[in-house]
């Protein structure tokens, strides 16, 4: 296994893991099982055959480290874009919960650095769990499904 070729490929899924999944109203897409991240963590495996062409495919073991790695670096990488779109998405979890009459005080509804930053670290640890977790479960069935195969 090449460790260049590992942490790259870590690097780029978890750069579109944390995109996807909280950019505004692509977010929403995310609530359905983390779904962008089980896209990225079998896009993490995906890339890492992409840079080693003729080489061994992943054993499940290794696909499942590189998915979780690559939901890692999305959760930080979701804590600086949730930061930057908080202006948009906030009212629109506002609205959100308006129209399904939620009641009670959620962390987005009241404004302020404070509640911003408790709402994005509560948001990031749930993020860095179960972004890791369903990072490797993905990169575990993609790595499965591609076998231990020799290209070329």
């Amino acid at each position: 296994m090449n460790s260049r070729s590992f942490l790259l490929s870590a690097a780029i899924a978890g750069v579109i893991i944390g995109l996807l999944a909280n950019l505004p109203i692509l977010n929403i897409i995310n609530c359905f099982l983390c779904l962008w991240v089980w896209v990225g963590g079998a896009a993490a495996v995906f890339i890492y055959g992409k840079f080693q062409p003729g080489g061994p495919g992943l054993k499940g073991g290794q696909g499942a480290g590189l998915g979780a790695l690559a939901g890692l670096i999305g959760a930080f990488v979701g804590i600086f874009v949730n930061a930057a779109t908080s202006f948009i998405s906030v009212p629109m979890f506002n609205e959100l919960a308006r129209w399904f009459q939620v009641e009670g005080d959620l962390p987005f509804r009241s404004g302020g650095f404070p509640a911003l930053f408790a709402s994005t670290f509560f948001f990031f640890i749930l993020d860095a769990i179960f972004y890791t977790l369903f990072g490797a479960l993905s990169g575990w069935i993609a790595a499965s499904l591609g076998g231990n195969r020799q290209s070329g």
